[in-house]
């Protein structure tokens, strides 16, 4: 059973639906969309917000091969050409790393809302989400295309508090039934 729209009625912000949208309709009867899909004038109303990794194996390491204006303020380093396990603290991204390799190995859309950049000093309210796309050839998950908004931009969610958690939605492309965490 393929998912659709409606798997995705935990989605907040209006632009992650937009995005969610373009990504199922790039799929073209795929269960993840080929990496030639990742078209940026689909979703030009999230550039600043948008990140994209390279999924690298042997080891696994997610490689930023791009970052939008608004993450690239949200960390002291430049991050194109890093991996995340270069950029994080070891336990915290042992976190991190735990749902990236759900997008891929699921492979799985990872939807996160509440605290954002738990790690930080000054951490966020946001929302992120994490979508897999496939290597034409061979169906492997090669790229994982980010959004996250966040409270720390002028553009992001809006004045309010940040929330204690933050609640993970993992959705399979295969239509397997969502699950959701929360993380203190």
């Amino acid at each position: 059973m393929a998912i659709n729209e409606a798997d995705f009625a935990h989605v907040e912000d209006d632009r992650f639906r937009h995005l969610v949208s373009y990504w199922l309709a790039a799929r073209s009867g795929r269960p993840v969309p080929s990496i030639e899909a990742i078209d940026p004038a689909q979703f030009r109303h999230l550039l600043e917000q948008v990140w994209l990794c390279d999924v690298e194996e042997n080891p696994r390491a997610y490689r930023y091969r791009l970052v939008g204006d608004h993450i690239r303020a949200a960390y002291s380093v430049p991050l194109v050409g890093r991996t995340l396990a270069e950029l994080t603290d070891t336990e915290v991204a042992k976190r991190v790393l735990g749902y990236f390799d759900q997008v891929v190995d699921g492979p799985t859309v990872v939807h996160i809302v509440g605290r954002i950049y738990t790690e930080e000093v000054r951490p966020a309210r946001g929302e992120r989400l994490i979508l897999p796309f496939a290597d034409p050839q061979t169906g492997r998950i090669v790229r994982i295309l980010g959004a996250t908004v966040h409270s720390w931009e002028s553009r992001g969610i809006g004045p309010g508090d940040v929330p204690i958690r933050q609640v993970r939605t993992f959705t399979p492309v295969d239509g397997r039934p969502s699950w959701c965490e929360n993380w203190l």
